[in-house]
């Protein structure tokens, strides 16, 4: 007679029960064990291979299309400025009389944009000039504190603008502080010289110029690598002084470009070059290049605003 292991007794008989006899007899009842008649129940595990849901691929999409976005979206801004620039009393709204809107709008068609976006900003520009668009200028003191800013806006929510500047400004280290009386007001006229007069220069436009109210007459180089002349005048003298180089006979000699009131650093903040420091003789009060990044980029992000028409800075101009 065979045994099984009490270890396999143990796995395969339930515990045991006593079984009642069929007859009477001594008191003791015979035991016989009872095989387990249940299954036990088991998990089964599979494994497949992942399918991907494609989100990585378009996450790379994403965000190459918003930073392309937001490089179309910063040169559209530009072009429209550019436009609402070039529309600034006292120059005409007539591309046909005013070359700088006019080159602005053959800049804007080219890059792209809309006719929509051309009408809007001409609309903006229109808004300004008749009054309908509020002008205002917010000040601000841009990162390392040295650089001030003026942000010169043109809204029909002043409100609303404030609010989006001081955002951009607090998240950039820069912040809100009257500077204004660290600029002067003045006004400015681009012209360009006629090729086929012989007298247009530099000396002809100075004593023009200077004896009907300019302040400074300078010659400088433009985009395109052609001369050109910057007169500085003080604002009761722009208008006057432009209508003057407009006309007759001065338009066979000069073409107007542009003229505007712009604002112009008392006290201009020089950006050092690299390796110099403050301490260098004719270095003067200066800001590092790391530093001026720094400013241009909230400049930047400052006018990619549909409502920003210009930010001014009194770091100095090296041109």
């Amino acid at each position: 007679m065979s045994f099984f292991p009490r270890s396999r007794l143990t796995s395969l008989f339930l515990p045991l029960t006593p079984c009642r006899s069929s007859f009477a007899g001594p008191s003791r009842l015979p035991f016989r064990p009872r095989l387990a008649t249940n299954t036990v129940s088991c998990r089964c595990l599979s494994t497949t291979p992942a399918v991907s849901s494609g989100h990585n691929r378009w996450s790379k999409i994403r965000h190459k299309k918003g930073a392309a976005d937001s490089a179309r979206g910063a040169l559209f801004a530009r072009l429209s400025r550019e436009i609402i620039t070039a529309m600034r009393p006292p120059s005409s709204p007539d591309p046909m009389f005013n070359s700088k809107l006019a080159t602005a709008l053959q800049r804007a068609k080219e890059q792209g944009l809309t006719k929509i976006g051309i009408e809007n900003a001409m609309a903006k520009a229109r808004s300004a000039a008749d009054g309908s668009g509020q002008s205002v200028v917010y000040e601000a003191v841009a990162p390392g504190g040295k650089v001030v800013m003026l942000v010169e806006c043109l809204t029909s929510n002043p409100a609303r603008t404030v609010k989006r500047v001081k955002e951009i400004l607090s998240k950039n280290g820069a912040r809100t502080s009257p500077v204004l009386f660290m600029f002067e007001k003045k006004g400015l006229i681009t012209l360009t010289p006629i090729k086929e007069s012989t007298q247009a220069g530099f000396e002809h436009l100075f004593d023009i110029a200077v004896e009907n109210g300019a302040e400074d007459v300078r010659e400088v180089t433009n985009d395109e690598g052609g001369v050109e002349f910057e007169i500085s005048t003080p604002q009761s003298a722009l208008s006057p002084l432009t209508h003057l180089l407009s006309s007759a006979p001065h338009t066979a000699d000069y073409s107007l470009d542009s003229s505007e009131l712009i604002f112009l650093p008392t006290d201009p903040v020089p950006i050092l070059s690299e390796g110099q420091t403050q301490a260098e003789e004719g270095a003067g009060e200066g800001v590092t290049e790391e530093v001026a990044e720094g400013v241009f980029r909230v400049v930047d992000l400052l006018e990619e605003e549909n409502d920003v028409v210009k930010v001014w800075t009194n770091l100095a101009d090296d041109d």
